[in-house]
C-alpha cells in the first residue's frame, strides 16, 4: 500500500511540474533607477606560502556613495581602512570624502580606467603617516576597480547585448561581452605602461532568486574563464620588475528586482604570478587567494558605521 501512495506522489509531483511550464521569466534590465545607493566593500587578501600555509594577510575595507547622474554617476569614497596581519586597523586620510565621475565609457578623456584618479594612490599614507607599500596601494586601487566590475560592468546593460539583460530564466547563460577582452592597467609611476590584464571567457547564469533584507533579487553567477596579467613595475627609476600570472575569479551578484541595483556581490580568486628581479637568480614566486563582499546598506547604517 505504501508503495502505491508512493507512485501515486510521483506521477501528482510530475502532473503539477508539466502544467505550470517553464519558471517565470525574471525581467532584468542592467539600468538602476535613480535613486542614491550606499555600499561597504571588505576585500581579504591571503597570501599561501609553497606549503600551503597562509603566512600574511590584509584587509580592505570601503564605504561609497553612488548617486545616479546625468553627465556621469558621481561616486564617493566616505572612507577606507586598511589592516595588515594582526596590526590595528588603520584609515587613509586622503581618500576621505574624495569623489570622481563615472565616465560614460570604461576610460575617461585622459585615460583613466573608470574615471579614477590614478595620481590619488601614488605615496598614499596611512592616518599615522605611514607610507603604504606600493603592491599594497595598487590594492587600495583596485578595491575601486573592483567595485565597478561588479555595478558597471557585470550588472549593466551592454550596448550591442551579450549583458546581463540577456539573462531571462533560470538556468540562460551566456557569454559575456567582456569576454577575452584586454585592458590596459597602468597606474602612473607605480604601474608601467604596457601593462595589461586579459579576461578569459567570462560568463553570466541566472541561477535563481532569493530575499536579501527584504528584497526579492535575481542571482547571477559569473565566471572570468581562465584570466592573465602582465605587470611592470618600476620601484626605482633604472629598475623595471616584471611579473607574469594567472587569475581565476568567479562568484554570485544579486540584484535587486524592483531597483536594478546590486544588492549584494560576492568574488573569490586565485592569483599565481612569477616575478623577474634584476639582479637575483631566480625568480619570485606567488599565490594569493582573494575574497570580496560587498552589499548595499542603508545611508543610516552608513553614517552610523563611520561615527
Amino acid at each position: 500500500m505504501n508503495k502505491c501512495f508512493a507512485a501515486v506522489a510521483v506521477l501528482v509531483t510530475a502532473f503539477n511540474l508539466a502544467v505550470s511550464g517553464p519558471s517565470p521569466e525574471i525581467h532584468l534590465t542592467g539600468i538602476p533607477d535613480s535613486t542614491p545607493h550606499c555600499y561597504k566593500m571588505t576585500t581579504n587578501v591571503t597570501h599561501i606560502e609553497p606549503n600551503g600555509q597562509r603566512k600574511t594577510w590584509e584587509v580592505y575595507t570601503v564605504w561609497l556613495e553612488l548617486t545616479p547622474k546625468a553627465e556621469g554617476d558621481r561616486v564617493t569614497c566616505r572612507r577606507f581602512t586598511f589592516r595588515e596581519g594582526e596590526a590595528p586597523e588603520v584609515a587613509i586620510p586622503s581618500l576621505q570624502d574624495w569623489s570622481y565621475r563615472l565616465p560614460k565609457t570604461a576610460f575617461d578623456d585622459r585615460g583613466q580606467l573608470f574615471g579614477i584618479e590614478q595620481a590619488k594612490f601614488e605615496r598614499l599614507l596611512d592616518e599615522k603617516g605611514k607610507v603604504i607599500p606600493q603592491g599594497d596601494a595598487y590594492m587600495v586601487f583596485n578595491a575601486f576597480v573592483d567595485f565597478h566590475s561588479f555595478c558597471h560592468v557585470f550588472a549593466a546593460r551592454t550596448n550591442s547585448g551579450m549583458g546581463i539583460q540577456d539573462l531571462h530564466q533560470i538556468g540562460d547563460k551566456i557569454v559575456h561581452a567582456a569576454a577575452n577582452g584586454e585592458a590596459p592597467v597602468s597606474m602612473g609611476s607605480m604601474v608601467e605602461k604596457g601593462s595589461t590584464f586579459k579576461n578569459g571567457e567570462i560568463t553570466l547564469e541566472l541561477k535563481g532568486s532569493s530575499t536579501i533584507k527584504g528584497e526579492s533579487c535575481a542571482i547571477v553567477g559569473y565566471d572570468s574563464g581562465n584570466s592573465s596579467l602582465h605587470m611592470i613595475l618600476k620601484p626605482m627609476p633604472q629598475m623595471k620588475v616584471e611579473t607574469y600570472g594567472g587569475s581565476h575569479y568567479w562568484g554570485d551578484i544579486f540584484i535587486n528586482l524592483n531597483t536594478q541595483w546590486v544588492q549584494k556581490a560576492t568574488l573569490a580568486e586565485l592569483v599565481v604570478s612569477e616575478t623577474a628581479v634584476p639582479g637575483m637568480p631566480t625568480k619570485l614566486h606567488s599565490v594569493i587567494e582573494r575574497w570580496i563582499v560587498l552589499e548595499s546598506i542603508s545611508s543610516d547604517q552608513c553614517a552610523a558605521e563611520l561615527k
